[in-house]
């Protein structure tokens, strides 16, 4: 939970601490929550100030300034705070589902079909331009963001169903009573006990590359009437299918031979040119590498390259090739000295 809480607030983040830390998950939490807590003043100060407001409208019985005299205002009181308790628990449980999903794999809680919260309703999972984020599912499975995407998460007593809005997401699937389902685009892919990269392509096509275990792709048409095109993808293999729905043949590319180890940041190419090098690299650019001249963009380079960070690739390639680096307001350019 701490990983990713950086992009809530911290008194969010405090909040959920709190919830977490009175559970029965505290033991194993301690350390996590120890590290998150001394990690800034600005954390335990948080910590403090809504524990504190809390534990205030928890006022004992023999408290000398609300004595027998005031029972029935004292009443009144007590149910205003009731409502505004289960007000604050339920922001508060709303906000541990939120920040469970967080970096770092922790689980939601509870377990598919005991009626305990495990996303229901759908979560959004959204990563940055630049991050990659690991998430764990209540069901053991694990979800892989890459750099700028959003994977939608609706996990019912009888259901495990996932959508692709953008981007792209290596995921790693129990096996349980039903498959889990992604949605994206006009398909949907069918999967247990299997792990199994799907995305979108920069031409706006969708791939899905097996890495094990055993997926069933549908292409047009409504699941449900079994209307158009299905088909199962053996254990290595991808298929692509263009923005129309139809089957394309997946053109072997040094980048998609590389880019395997995406999740952990980096890629190896036997050889890949320079221009497509780049391409991958801007996926995760906030400023991107231009190369300016078309000499440069033909050159071919091999090795391991950490593909999460651009301007370390800029570098590398400016010291291997010895070229000229600038970096100016719209990228990082490359050129020829």
């Amino acid at each position: 939970m701490s990983a990713g809480s950086d992009d809530y607030p911290v008194d969010t983040v405090a909040q959920a601490w709190l919830v977490k830390m009175r559970g029965n998950d505290a033991d194993a939490l301690r350390g996590e929550f120890d590290a998150w807590l001394s990690a800034s003043p600005d954390h335990k100060a948080a910590y403090e100030r809504i524990a504190k407001t809390l534990a205030a409208s928890a006022i004992l019985k023999s408290s000398s300034r609300h004595g027998t005299a005031q029972t029935q205002q004292r009443s009144g009181r007590r149910q205003a705070r009731r409502r505004w308790l289960s007000a604050g628990a339920v922001i508060a449980a709303a906000a541990v589902v939120l920040l469970a999903f967080g970096a770092g794999g922790t689980s939601l809680p509870g377990r598919l079909g005991d009626g305990s919260l495990t996303a229901r309703a759908a979560e959004p999972l959204v990563t940055r331009r630049g991050e990659i984020r690991s998430f764990r599912f209540a069901d053991g499975s694990t979800a892989v963001l890459d750099t700028d995407s959003r994977l939608e998460v609706s996990f019912a007593q009888a259901d495990r169903h996932l959508r692709l809005a953008k981007g792209r997401v290596r995921l790693s699937v129990t096996k349980n009573a039903q498959p889990l389902r992604v949605e994206i685009g006009d398909g949907v892919v069918t999967a247990e006990n299997a792990a199994l990269d799907i995305g979108f392509e920069e031409n706006g096509a969708l791939r899905v590359t097996l890495l094990r275990g055993k997926a069933d792709i549908r292409f047009g048409g409504a699941p449900e009437t079994g209307a158009g095109h299905a088909r199962s993808l053996p254990s290595g293999r991808s298929a692509i299918f263009g923005p129309d729905g139809k089957e394309q043949l997946p053109a072997a590319s040094p980048t998609q031979q590389g880019s395997r180890e995406w999740p952990s940041g980096w890629a190896e190419y036997r050889s890949v040119r320079l221009d497509q090098l780049v391409v991958e690299a801007n996926r995760y650019a906030a400023k991107p590498i231009i190369i300016d001249d078309a000499r440069t963009e033909g050159l071919e380079a091999s090795g391991r390259f950490r593909i999460s960070q651009p301007e370390t690739v800029a570098e590398r390639l400016a010291l291997l090739f010895d070229l000229e680096i600038s970096k100016r307001a719209d990228g990082v350019h490359l050129r020829q000295r």
